[in-house]
């Protein structure tokens, strides 16, 4: 016990002081996707440690899997969007361009249905900037806040976000010049439910109060765009699409729903689908990604010395 409260210590220190991320363990996006899995499947980083595959599963270069007797899936190629049938007692290696075999069966590349993570691999590169966990610097902090520059709303997600200032800071909501007062928190996190708004586009920006006094008055202003209409019909189809591509996927409906911009409701998404899932440390970078958007300072630098913990416990 003595020997891991050390290990433990001296990695957190490594972490806060120094700073790791990125930098040492920035990858790639992933090769391919599993998907419709059945029976028994396994997958390896190293082809020696062996995990189960229990949903759909991003797979990154370098990787191995394999299947039983009872086992099968269809393999997804997230640049071609082409897909193979795996087979019953296979083994393949994620190679750039797909699966190359090493026994068993792997169908010849056919279409796939959809574009499952069309936009993905971008957006997993930049997530991985947001790994590094920096030093921090102690100075008095300016008391101003940042808000996401746009995002996409609607009346099924009308939430905004922003970071915490503290219990003794309420905040002024504007909207298109009408106010909307918000009560403090103690959380790293506010959370604003914004009332329908007409269709297109709208402008917003918060201001931080205290002991009734304007403390700070945002000299920018931001943009919602509210879906209705023929253009919440479209994102309707889209996510339809998404779900029949992938059924029961909630990764998937976070990036779709990163995708169109609607920030809040992937990051909702995004800790809804690791909290079921805390294993998949791979994708871990995108619930980061979305603190980071969401300008949500206090929760990306927390997920980010979680995220390195977990990678050196995996190693």
């Amino acid at each position: 016990m003595k020997s891991y409260i050390l290990k433990f210590s001296v990695m957190l220190i490594s972490i806060l002081c120094i700073g790791i991320g990125s930098e040492a363990f920035a990858k790639a996006p992933p090769v391919a996707m599993l998907i419709q899995v059945k029976g028994k499947i396994e997958y390896s980083k190293n082809g020696t440690k062996w995990k189960k595959v229990r949903r759909n599963k991003f797979l990154f270069e370098g990787y191995f899997v394999r299947t039983a007797d009872d086992g099968s899936a269809q393999l997804i190629n997230q640049i071609t969007n082409m897909s193979r049938t795996v087979g019953p007692n296979t083994e393949f290696k994620i190679a750039k361009h797909g699966g190359e075999l090493i026994s068993g069966h792997l169908s010849k590349p056919t279409q796939a249905a959809g574009g499952l993570s069309a936009s993905l691999n971008k957006r997993f590169a930049k997530a991985q900037r947001y790994t590094t966990v920096r030093r921090s610097i102690n100075k008095k902090k300016k008391m101003k806040l940042s808000a996401i520059k746009e995002i996409t709303l609607s009346a099924a997600h009308p939430d905004l976000v922003w970071q915490g200032m503290g219990s003794d800071i309420s905040y002024n909501v504007h909207i298109d010049g009408v106010t909307h007062k918000v009560a403090p928190v103690s959380t790293n996190m506010v959370r604003f439910t914004v009332p329908t708004l007409t269709g297109g586009k709208h402008k917003y920006s918060v201001d931080l109060v205290k002991d009734g006094k304007v403390i700070y008055k945002s000299k920018k202003s931001y943009k919602i765009n509210w879906l209705s209409g023929t253009a919440l019909a479209k994102f309707h189809d889209g996510l339809a699409e998404v779900k029949s591509s992938a059924p029961g996927d909630d990764f998937l409906i976070a990036n779709y729903l990163e995708e169109q911009g609607m920030n809040v409701a992937a990051m909702d998404m995004y800790r809804q689908y690791f909290a079921a899932n805390a294993d998949d440390i791979d994708m871990y970078p995108m619930l980061i990604k979305a603190y980071h958007d969401l300008k949500l300072k206090d929760l990306k630098k927390a997920e980010a010395v979680k995220y390195n913990m977990m990678l050196d416990s995996d190693s």
